[in-house]
């Protein structure tokens, strides 16, 4: 089992292919209204607007997806080959990207529920954290494509940790809907994370 190795293009096409379908199943949470008076552009107007979180949560989602795409595309181009391990990490990517256009509903059908956000931002959470596992275990197990040198493989690691703590900061509102302390644990990792950043990354 340790010597199972699959090209990166074979992940890459499952990807695509898991994108595509997530990015799709986000617009079926928005509805059609249903209307009492078919010709009246006001009860339509309030419709629209009674359906406003919904749509917003469809655009951001969307946009968030789109982003988790061009990161994971621009990780893995400079990755060579895909060990069990890494495909592990990968997928576990995957299965959040899948449940993403469930967080995305629960949070444009619940704007005000705290577990609503509680559900959509863990997910947005673990998904980053994913991307920089992946690249860091490709990074350590000497997966790393040839025209990926060191020094732009530890700048590329460096970035994903300055993103993790970013977001880590950006969650510092969320985390005071908890409690007084919880927001210093986002300073905390935010800081550990961008202190992780500036370290000088052994190489593999």
């Amino acid at each position: 089992m340790s010597s199972f190795r699959i090209h990166r293009a074979r992940l890459e096409t499952l990807v695509d292919g898991v994108f595509a379908i997530a990015m799709t199943i986000l617009v079926l949470e928005v509805k059609v209204p249903e209307l009492t008076d078919r010709r009246s552009a006001e009860e339509l107007l309030h419709a629209l607007l009674h359906h406003g979180y919904v749509i917003g949560a469809y655009f951001v989602s969307f946009a968030m997806l789109g982003l988790f795409w061009v990161w994971h595309h621009r990780l893995a181009e400079n990755v060579r080959d895909i060990d069990v391990p890494v495909l592990v990490c990968a997928l576990s990517f995957l299965a959040l990207v899948c449940f993403f256009p469930f967080a995305s509903a629960l949070l444009g059908r619940y704007p005000t529920n705290l577990a609503a956000l509680l559900v959509y931002v863990p997910v947005i959470g673990l998904i980053l954290l994913l991307q920089t596992l992946f690249f860091w275990l490709a990074m350590r197990r000497g997966l790393v494509a040839e025209q990926c040198s060191p020094a732009k493989a530890r700048a590329t690691h460096q970035r994903n940790l300055m993103g993790l703590a970013v977001f880590c900061f950006a969650c510092i509102p969320t985390l005071m809907r908890l409690d007084v302390f919880a927001p210093l644990v986002g300073v905390a990792l935010g800081l550990l994370l961008l202190w992780r950043a500036r370290r000088r990354i052994p190489e593999a």
